[in-house]
């Protein structure tokens, strides 16, 4: 029998190898299909297998307008809008240059908790937060102000948006809702959004080489929902939350390592100065907050 954190262990590992590899295979899909279309078919096909998943595990269907309200909320922050401004960045950015902007996410998500849910932070936690957005400004800034890849800030708005999903999602968790009804319902609302969309995309992803299908298929049943249930399965065997958020810093390597050898990415010096500084701000903030 297998401990727990080792349990933990390969529910984390399993999801980053899923959630990491969501950035070179997206790029591969946008070779060949427009951000739009492949929003709708990952999040489109990602509610389906996170409704039969949810319906196995025992789903909590909403009753009240409110519920609707926020998960509604969730699936725009989350889910469908979310998609589209992640693939959009990703047209004009390195593979690894957005899984390093994504990685901000777990740090905006404490500072907007410390605005709604009053959580308190050190001063070495702003210390640490003013130097992982240096290190994002290396990057973006490298060849010069003039040139800041509009790829770059489509991602930083992106990051923004899930950082306001996890909040949502920290609010209904506290009341009790768990996590398998939370994704199920965020899901089904961003898939009911790319409903007057779907027969673009349909003629588009038909039109497109099978190179295109497959990575729709991996984005929408692994890196969505799969990756959601690694990551439910690691968090209910980890003794606290953190042990498993930490795997999260192993991301941009992934990332990269696999759009190198996808897709021939190789990153500028901006990455590489600015890269360290965020990651090692991320971990120090984690510590220190």
């Amino acid at each position: 029998m297998m401990s727990n954190k080792a349990k933990m262990i390969i529910g984390a590992l399993a999801t980053i190898a899923v959630w990491a590899t969501a950035f070179p295979f997206s790029k591969v899909a946008l070779l060949y299909i427009d951000p739009l279309s492949l929003s709708v078919a990952r999040v489109l096909i990602g509610a389906i297998f996170m409704l039969i998943i949810g319906v196995a595990k025992g789903l909590h269907i909403p009753t009240t307008w409110r519920e609707w309200g926020l998960y509604i909320l969730l699936g725009i922050t989350g889910n469908f809008l979310y998609q589209v401004v992640f693939n959009e960045g990703l047209r004009t950015i390195p593979a690894a240059t957005s899984s390093i902007i994504l990685a901000l996410t777990p740090m905006t998500t404490a500072l907007l908790a410390l605005i709604v849910y009053k959580d308190k932070m050190r001063p070495l936690g702003w210390a640490f937060t003013m130097t992982a957005f240096i290190g994002v400004a290396i990057i973006i800034l490298w060849h010069g102000a003039v040139s800041i890849p509009i790829g770059a800030l489509w991602t930083l708005l992106g990051m923004s948006m899930f950082a306001g999903y996890n909040i949502i999602n920290r609010g209904l968790a506290m009341k009790g809702y768990s996590a398998i009804t939370i994704a199920t319902w965020s899901m089904f609302t961003g898939a009911v959004m790319t409903l007057p969309f779907v027969n673009h995309a349909v003629d588009t992803i038909i039109a497109a080489p099978p190179t295109a299908w497959f990575a729709i298929a991996y984005l929408a049943i692994c890196s969505s929902a799969l990756g959601f249930v690694f990551w439910s399965y690691a968090l209910e065997h980890a003794e606290r939350v953190s042990d498993v958020t930490n795997f999260m810093y192993l991301s941009p390597v992934v990332a990269a390592i696999v759009a190198a050898l996808l897709l021939g990415e190789i990153p500028d010096l901006g990455l590489y100065i600015g890269s360290p500084i965020i990651l090692g701000s991320l971990y120090m903030f984690n510590k220190c907050r």
